[in-house]
């Protein structure tokens, strides 16, 4: 039960720093560009209230090469630091939040639609959530 309301969080976080771009930015996709994913990074860590230079350390030690792998992995890392509960089970249960998290990402046709401009598989986002969420802590 425990781990459903990990991946709720760690979804309704992904979902926010989604949905915070403007359908402007959309239309050009989304951080495909590392300095698009620094900004959306500084704008996702001021409002869960992490602070913006860790995020973007972190983003630029991320252990990907596309920087839409790259920023979703920070998305998770700032999810993680801003409740440590989802930093402990994503790292206790790395394999089954991954599961979890691909099975809530496929269930949100808007996300899904942004992924798609993202150039990203749902098992990649969920992937690079989890991970950078256990590496929170």
């Amino acid at each position: 039960m425990a781990e459903y309301a990990l991946v709720t969080m760690v979804v309704a976080s992904l979902a926010v720093a989604l949905t915070s771009v403007s359908e402007s930015q959309l239309s050009g996709g989304l951080p495909v560009t590392a300095a698009r994913a620094r900004i959306l990074v500084a704008q996702t860590a001021r409002t869960n209230g992490v602070p913006v230079t860790a995020a973007r350390a972190t983003l630029a030690r991320a252990p990907y090469p596309r920087a839409a792998l790259r920023y979703l992995y920070t998305v998770g890392w700032i999810g993680g630091r801003a409740a440590a509960v989802e930093c402990v089970l994503a790292k206790a249960t790395p394999d089954a939040t991954g599961r979890r998290l691909a099975t809530e990402l496929g269930r949100d046709p808007a996300l899904g639609r942004r992924l798609r401009r993202m150039r990203v598989t749902v098992a990649q986002a969920a992937g690079a959530l989890a991970r950078g969420t256990g590496a929170a802590c």
